[in-house]
Formats: structure tokens, sequence, C-alpha cells
């Protein structure tokens, strides 16, 4: 491709009108209008929220950046990479190309591995040559953070162990080294490129040392193996121009999860928050609370709500003789059995505690808000999901709201599917419902993998909504989305 045919492509994404994307193998695919606006609201309640003459803080320590090859910055229309923005619109994907990494995927193998390079080579060039794509989608594939370079942390030699760093500011890929490219990374470009004033209206509270945003649904809030920048901390720092890095977790949502989450600025804010989840001595104390949407016939009992979770192992295996993932849905029980031996190691569940806040009737104007909003990202999902609004004889749609005392994974939408109330869109731990693990039997076993089997991970939003963290002194808080 010429400079011009690029530059075309590129303002053809910004405006909407079909295009190609073009690789060494010619094939027709659509690129669609980019990215749309932010699907939500503007925060408009907050308790705790920066005043206007502090959203300069964004900037502060942080020089306007020189942009290098391939580190586009975004725009409120499209993502960067107008090329991976068709291939990821296109309906009718090439059948001997790797498929897509998806949430369902896991043990798909979505990447090629090339051989030794011959030669001191340009990435670029290294990386068209191994994903047979052109220069132009490689240096996307590049920037995305979905190639890899094999290494020897232990120096090189036989018998010693290797791994893989991404490359996406390498220029050369030296003679011999070997290069993994991830053709189809996988894609959170909705909820990404809301533009900066989008994401500015997300800001809850900023300080010199933190960063706190609300974050959107389908967002994950650490980087995916194939895609280095499509993550919350990472769509916030193009957006709003940050150098890439500048931005540290601290902690985690789900990606179907919306709400409140704190970005370090420093490293020695990271571990101040990591100190407060640990609990240690002198730390200061953090309280999570949570609003959601869930099916039930009854209301869900307020109060302490307490379960012990499987604790591993995962894999080939590990689960009466069938592999399990760490995708599951997380199976609990209603006591503490004590410790088990695993594969010759003794296991003891992990005790699960929150506290039931309250729980009313939903009025129909959150139940049609929620359902506007999650039927415009059910469109662009990747798998099917059997849609459930509560039409089951009997059952309500109830607002809970609860107050973590532990946290595990999973553990709000674990407990609520256990205590027979899913939440809507949680097609992971509906078929959970009513479900504990309490005996651990053949029969018990086959029932728990019949209903593991039977959930999928969410592609789309789940109505949970982190609504307030409370750290030491400091109350940070937004509205979930059926409530704005």
């Amino acid at each position: 491709l010429t400079r011009a045919e690029v530059a075309a492509m590129a303002e053809v994404a910004r405006v909407g009108a079909p295009a190609a994307a073009f690789s060494s193998r010619p094939r027709t695919v659509r690129i669609a209008g980019g990215a749309a606006p932010s699907p939500y609201p503007s925060t408009s309640s907050r308790s705790t929220r920066c005043p206007r003459r502090r959203r300069g803080l964004l900037l502060v320590g942080f020089p306007p950046q020189q942009v290098p090859f391939g580190r586009r910055a975004s725009t409120e229309a499209s993502s960067p990479w107008p090329l991976l923005d068709a291939v990821e619109d296109d309906p009718d994907p090439d059948p001997s190309e790797p498929p897509r990494a998806t949430p369902s995927s896991a043990d798909a193998a979505h990447w090629t591995v090339s051989e030794p390079t011959s030669r001191d080579t340009d990435a670029a060039s290294a990386v068209a040559s191994t994903a047979d794509v052109s220069r132009e989608m490689a240096a996307e594939l590049l920037d995305v953070g979905a190639v890899y370079a094999e290494y020897w942390p232990e120096g090189e030699g036989e018998g010693k162990p290797t791994r893989w760093r991404r490359i996406a500011d390498r220029k050369i890929v030296a003679k011999g080294e070997v290069i993994r490219v991830h053709k189809r990374p996988r894609r959170y470009r909705h909820a990404c490129w809301l533009g900066r004033d989008a994401w500015l209206e997300r800001v809850v509270h900023e300080t010199d040392a933190i960063l706190v945003v609300n974050k959107p649904h389908r967002l994950p809030s650490m980087a995916h193996e194939s895609n280095a920048v499509e993550h919350c901390g990472g769509c916030v720092e193009r957006s709003l121009g940050l150098p890439p890095g500048s931005l540290r977790v601290t902690h985690r949502l789900d990606s179907s999860t919306s709400g409140v989450l704190v970005l370090g600025k420093t490293d020695e804010a990271v571990r101040e928050f990591n100190d407060s989840v640990a609990k240690t001595a002198g730390s200061k104390e953090i309280v999570k609370s949570y609003a959601m949407l869930a099916t039930s016939k009854a209301s869900v009992p307020l109060g302490s709500l307490t379960h012990w979770m499987y604790p591993g192992p995962f894999g080939p295996n590990a689960f009466h003789g069938r592999t399990l993932r760490r995708s599951r849905a997380r199976l609990l029980r209603s006591a503490d059995a004590g410790a088990e031996t695993v594969n010759g190691s003794p296991k003891r569940w992990k005790r699960c505690e929150l506290r039931v806040i309250s729980c009313e009737p939903a009025t129909q104007s959150q139940v049609d808000a929620w359902r506007t909003l999650f039927d415009r990202e059910l469109e662009r999902a990747r798998k099917p999901f059997e849609v459930h609004w509560g039409e089951s004889v009997g059952e309500s749609v109830w607002v809970v709201r609860v107050e973590l005392v532990t946290g595990r994974t999973h553990q709000v939408r674990a407990q609520l599917a256990a205590a027979g109330a899913p939440l809507l869109g949680d097609s992971l731990y509906r078929p959970m419902r009513g479900y504990l693990h309490d005996t651990d039997d053949a029969c018990a076993a086959e029932e728990a993998w019949v209903r593991m089997e039977r959930g999928t991970v969410p592609d789309w939003p789940v109505a949970l909504h982190a609504e307030t963290l409370r750290w030491g002194d400091s109350v940070f808080s937004t509205a979930p989305p059926w409530d704005r």
C-alpha cells in the first residue's frame, strides 16, 4: 500500500463509508463507522469529584508527547487501527486464518510463531512475513501489542527456559530471534475509544498519586495477552495523550462489570493501595459496595451472606478427571469442610462473605434503561446469548446493594446466583442458580459439571456496578447506568 492509500483508508474509516482491508491474501472486508460515542450518559451525581480546575492534573508531569512511528493517537470517531477495525467488522472471515481471540476461545491457538530470522530485519517486515499481512497491518499489530519476541531470562543455552515479551516499540528483529504474532487480537474498541471528552466525564476523582475512573462495561481492567492497549488504563492514556504506562493497575473489575476503578500514577500509590487490599497493619481500610439488578421470585434477605469457594486446582484432570478452566463459574459450598488433599497438596475452600444492604423491586424505567444498554451492546457481541429479563413465572427484577467483606474472583456474581438471584446478563452464573456443591461425590460432580458447561463467559454487560469505594477518609462513588 502507498501512503496515500493508507491515508485514504483511515479517512474512510473515520467517516464511516465502506472500504477494504488489504493483506498479502486479497479479500474484501467492511469498515464500520468506528467506535460510537460513550454508551452511557455522563455521571451527574458523585459523592467525590475533583473540581474542574484540577482537571489539569491529568497532564502534570507528563510533557507533550511526540507520537513515534506506529503509536498513533485515537480520535472520537475510530480506533487508531482502521485495518484491525475492518477485520473485526468482517462478517465473513477467512476460515483458513486463526480464530479471533474471544472470551470463549481460551484454548484456541490464535497466534503464529516464526522461524528464527536469518538476518536483522525491521520489525514491521518480520511481522508481515510471519502473519502473512501487509506492512501497514503489521504496524498496527505492533502498536496494539500483539507481537512478542522469545528470550531467555536466565541466559541462552540448552535446557534453559524461554519466555515471551512484547516488542511494540522495537524497530529491529535481530538475527536468530523468533517472534509470535497474535493476528486476530482480542478487541474492546467500542468501550475504549470513547473520545477525550467522554473519558474526562468518567473521571471520578484525581490527585497527584491516583486517578479514579468510572470503567465502562466490556472493557478489561488489565491488558489481554493479545492487546496491550485496549484496557481501562491504556484507553485513558491514549485518549488523554498520556505517556504509555503512566497509569498503573491497583485492583480489578471484571470486563463485563462497570464502576469505580482506581488507577495509580506512582509506584508508591500502587503499593499503598495494595497494602490496604491485603489489610496490612497500619494501612487504610478499603470498603467496596456494589449495585446490581438480579432476578428472583423473592427479595434477597438482608444481612450477611457467607459461602466457601472452590480453591483449585485448575487445568487438565483438575475436577474429577475433567479439565477445569479458570474462566468457568466458581463452585460454592454452604459450609467450611476443612482442608482437603488435592493432587497431594492440602486445599481449603476460600471463605466468601458479603453484606446485603438493600433489596428493592426495580422500577420499569430502571429495567428499560438497562435493557436499552444491553441490547445495544449485545449487537456488538461475538456470540449468541439467550436473554433473560425475569420473564420466568413468578420472577421479578430487584435492585440489590451489597458491601464486600472478602474479595474473591466473581464473588458477588457467584454468591447471588447461589442464593437464587442471578444477575441480569450473567450467562456464566445463571446456570448455577441455587446450586451449592456441598457433596463432592460422583453424582454431585456430574451435576456441577453440567451446570458449568452450560455457562458462557459474557461478551456483553452484566448488571453489576462498582458503585462506591471507600479508602480511608476518601469516598469515590458513581451511579449505576440504570439510574442515570
